[in-house]
């Protein structure tokens, strides 16, 4: 992992599913402090258990969290499909998926949004997460997936990579149920929109 030298310019943004191959810069992530999940940044504790695991058993850690978000057991909702990559511009750089029900664009209640990503942040604010975005609205157009939600914090780098693929904001309000303090700006999205 580098420290994002400016001199040596950023590869090719790329979406790759997870693997071994590429699990070593997920791990190294990990132990700088990144989280995957944003509501966990900062969670130190958190992020030392999930490096803790992986570190434990790297093929189990893979497999959990290829199929992470995926498990609807016993749920009388569609099946939720998960489609995770990781962001690579010849290095690891976060991750992104897109979360849908086949056949639909609603989502369970427990699900806030389509889409969701987290970038390293030593790769921040060098147009990242804005075409890893594009390049996760094409992989939900082949999905046949026409309009997507996404939500945000108050968080103008955020909103600007959000509006930057063609996001119109929808409404202001709580996250969920389980954090109704939360004030997010919800999105609309459509595959497609920002070419």
């Amino acid at each position: 992992m580098t420290s994002g030298d400016p001199a040596k310019p950023a590869g090719r943004i790329v979406l790759l599913p997870p693997d071994q191959e590429n699990l070593s810069g997920f791990e190294a992530a990990l132990a700088a402090g990144w989280s995957p999940d944003p509501r966990r940044a900062g969670d130190a504790a958190y992020i030392r258990g999930e490096l803790q695991r992986l570190r434990q058993d790297r093929s189990r850690f893979l497999d959990d969290l290829i199929a992470d978000g995926r498990r609807r057991a016993g749920s009388a909702s569609p099946p939720l499909t998960t489609r995770l990559f990781w962001i690579s511009d010849g290095e690891f750089c976060g991750s992104i998926s897109l979360r849908f029900q086949p056949g639909t664009e609603e989502l369970p209640p427990d699900v806030s949004g389509h889409l969701g990503y987290s970038v390293v942040p030593w790769k921040q604010r060098n147009g990242h997460a804005t075409t890893a975005l594009t390049l996760l609205l094409a992989v939900a157009a082949e999905e046949g997936l026409d309009r997507l939600t996404i939500l945000c914090n108050y968080n103008h780098a955020s909103r600007r990579v959000i509006e930057r693929n063609g996001g119109e904001l929808f409404m202001r309000g709580p996250h969920s149920s389980d954090r109704p303090d939360q004030i997010k700006l919800y999105f609309w999205l459509k595959p497609g929109a920002a070419d």
